[in-house]
């Protein structure tokens, strides 16, 4: 289906279902990350839209793929977040499914951005996620969330440690959805991986 592309972000369409994703011809972008990471506050940060992408204080919300038109050219798409603990086994296993069935129809035109939460460095669950856009061959940049909680001296050390762990091979932005610190430059960013 192609869509024609709004002047502003607007809510496109949820899925629940990778045989059912819509084919609308435009270059994605798509945020993925823990439940709580942060992540549809990020998103109506960087579309600069109050409550385009759905936020609860309940981690684990979103349970669809969310697709947003982005303008000129892009379509930002809201990932279902991962490592709930109190998730029922079957909603992980379909989590994971549409996960999958979403990155092999869209590993070629399509970049992720991965938002870590400032305060906790990359977990387990995080990594695994890593491995699956290496193993998919998926362009991705490191978003950390929430870094306003951290004070001056724990900002640097996770700056420093990001550059440790990943030198110069991935882009890595530090963000707060709540001051706006680094969302220009994610916005930014955004716009041009089209």
């Amino acid at each position: 289906m192609k869509i024609a592309m709004t002047k502003r972000p607007e809510f496109m369409l949820s899925v629940v279902d990778p045989l059912h994703l819509p084919d609308h011809g435009y270059f994605e972008v798509a945020f993925f990350g823990a439940s709580n990471v942060g992540k549809s506050s990020l998103i109506n940060a960087v579309c600069n839209k109050k409550n385009l992408a759905k936020t609860s204080k309940t981690p684990g919300r979103t349970q669809m793929l969310n697709f947003f038109t982005f303008p000129p050219q892009t379509v930002l798409v809201d990932v279902p977040g991962y490592g709930f603990a109190s998730v029922p086994p079957s909603e992980r296993k379909h989590w994971q499914d549409l996960l999958l069935g979403y990155l092999a129809s869209r590993a070629a035109r399509m970049h992720a951005y991965l938002l870590l939460d400032s305060r906790r460095f990359l977990r387990p669950n995080d990594l695994d996620v890593l491995r699956i856009f290496q193993e998919y061959g998926i362009a991705y940049t490191l978003v950390f969330t929430k870094f306003d909680k951290l004070n001056n001296y724990e900002q640097d050390n996770l700056k420093q440690m990001a550059q440790e762990q990943f030198g110069q091979s991935c882009l890595v932005f530090f963000t707060s959805a709540r001051t706006r610190l680094g969302v220009e430059d994610l916005r930014r960013d955004v716009r041009e991986r089209t």
